[in-house]
């Protein structure tokens, strides 16, 4: 796979979506023309509203129609820009932009609200300084009804759910969450049936943006020591999302919840600028790379020792 593969399938992907809009501009037209002649100027404003529902229906077909092109085009930038990106970075690196993490992993955590309609894509497993990683695309929704019994479903997650793996298993559950993250839970119970409770540091700023909990607040002063307090604080600057860090068993989960959809190709309706998508890819990968390097997570800390 090369640069002209991704162009290629670009290409064919965007002569059908012209196409469409071509097809639906036409069924719109022609559908406020015959409207306007048949009823007069008085029916303009839902000449022109139907006109826009049908054409928009006809581009939805279309697109369905030609969805066969949309997933070269998807799959060649994924295999050119993406995966090789990763390649570059990662060892043991396993990649499929079409899998995604199982809600049972974040379920196993008892602190994040999987919902009840969970997405997930971009499943990458790989190695960066000896630690183990995986991490995924999710989207969590949850139903509501309301008063008059129409169904809505609401984003309460939708980021980067990444975990990382450790010689070393935590004798107890932690969960710093920053505030305003809409799909956390906090557990009643954690480790051998100890009930959860809220933890306070020394640290009057980190409790401005971020809640402890955990099953046993003096072991979590051996995990949560202040330099990674002050590692966690600043990390979170880095990012417009909400952190949320689940210290459980022998792995640390993390959840940015920042309303973005990483490794996504741009509008095939552009020529594709190859450096530019290469570094956007690199800052996409990069969150990964500073967790490890920021948490420090290749300390003895989280090893055997």
């Amino acid at each position: 796979m090369n640069f002209n593969d991704v162009e290629t399938a670009r290409i064919a992907y965007a002569k059908k979506i012209k196409k469409a809009i071509v097809i639906s501009s036409t069924v719109f037209i022609l559908a406020v023309v015959i409207a306007v002649a048949s009823e007069g100027g008085g029916a303009l404003f839902a000449s022109i509203f139907f006109g826009f529902f049908f054409a928009c229906i006809i581009y939805i077909v279309c697109c369905f129609i030609f969805n066969k092109e949309r997933m070269a085009y998807r799959n060649a930038y994924k295999k050119y820009f993406v995966e090789q990106n990763l390649r570059r970075i990662f060892t043991d690196i396993s990649y499929s932009h079409d899998s995604g993490v199982s809600r049972a992993l974040l379920d196993s955590t008892g602190m994040i609200n999987t919902g009840d309609v969970f997405s997930s894509n971009d499943y990458t497993t790989g190695k960066y300084k000896d630690v183990d990683f995986l991490q995924s695309d999710v989207t969590i929704q949850v139903e509501q009804t309301d008063s008059d019994g129409d169904t809505t479903y609401q984003t309460i997650f939708k980021g980067r759910w990444m975990t990382f793996e450790f010689p070393k298993k935590f004798a107890y559950r932690i969960e710093v969450v920053q505030k305003w993250f809409p799909a956390k839970r906090v557990p009643k119970t954690g480790t051998n049936g100890k009930k959860f409770e809220k933890v306070e540091v020394e640290s009057p700023t980190f409790h401005k943006k971020f809640k402890i909990y955990a099953d046993d607040g003096f072991e979590t002063f051996y995990v949560l020591d202040p330099a990674l307090i002050d590692h966690i604080e600043s990390l979170s600057s880095n990012y417009t999302g909400k952190l949320l860090l689940c210290f459980v068993d022998n792995k640390l989960h993390v959840g940015l919840h920042d309303n973005k959809d990483a490794f996504e190709p741009p509008s095939a309706l552009k020529k594709i600028d190859e450096n530019a998508e290469f570094e956007k890819i690199s800052k996409d990968i990069k969150m990964i790379t500073d967790f490890v390097d920021y948490l420090k997570l290749d300390n003895k800390i989280f090893g055997n020792n």
